[in-house]
Order: C-alpha cells, then structure tokens, then sequence
C-alpha cells in the first residue's frame, strides 16, 4: 500500500485536520492521543503527504511504531518512521531578540571631484574654493 491509498484509507474528517492543524507540531500529540495505534500511522501518512501540515505528520509519526507506518503506508511508511526521528521540529515562534539602536554615519563635508580622462579624481580643497569664488 503506498501514501496515496493510505491517505484514501485514513477517512481523516475535517474536523480532526483543523484540531491538529491548530495544535501544530509541538501538541499534536495531546490532540491523537485517544486514537488507536493504526489511527495514528494513516493520520501521520495522511498530513506528511501535504505540504501545510508536513511537520505536524512528522511528529505524530515519532509517536508510531515502525509496523505501524509500514501498515498504513507501505515503504513510503518507513522513510516517514526515519525521517521523523531525525527531524528537529521548527521554531513555533521565532525567538524574541532585542534589536539593536540604529546608529546614523556621521555626516562628513562631501570631497569634490572632477572628471577627468579614466575617472574620477580627488580635488584639492584650495580648488574648490578658487572654483566658488
């Protein structure tokens, strides 16, 4: 049995997709918890195999036995059981940081220059006087 029929097989309702989904991946565990082993590994297949709820199929795979996924998804079972177990979940919110004071560059005389063949060059202050004049 590969994902696809595992994903048909699941019946997953609605309502169960938007508690876990509202969970996230960090409390999934809570929201399964009274579903049966079985369940559990057809839920997992179910949410890795789209895109929005990836991470929370992960974490209830790490809760699932390797039979379990194996049962529910065929060989697509046992890349989930891995992966889950090496995955490190991201971040539910990004850490708060303290931002830093902007600090403005000092304001410097602008240096003149003239065009010259090739370039730029540096004009010497007593010049640019002599030129304002």
């Amino acid at each position: 049995m590969g994902i696809e029929s595992a994903i048909e097989a699941c019946g997953v309702s609605d309502e169960l997709v938007g508690r876990v989904y509202r969970a996230g991946p960090r409390r999934v565990g809570e929201e399964v918890a009274a579903l049966s082993a079985a369940e559990r590994a057809h839920l997992a297949a179910f949410c890795y195999a789209r895109a929005h709820l990836h991470e929370i199929g992960l974490a209830i795979a790490a809760d699932c036995e390797l039979r379990e996924l194996l049962d529910a998804a065929g060989k697509a079972g046992a890349m989930l059981h891995a992966q889950s177990r090496n995955h490190v979940f991201a971040s539910d919110a990004a850490p708060v940081t303290r931002k830093r004071a902007v600090s403005l560059a000092r304001f410097a005389p602008m240096r003149a220059f003239t065009v010259i063949e090739g370039g730029l060059a540096d004009v010497d202050e007593d010049e640019t006087a002599e030129a304002a004049a």
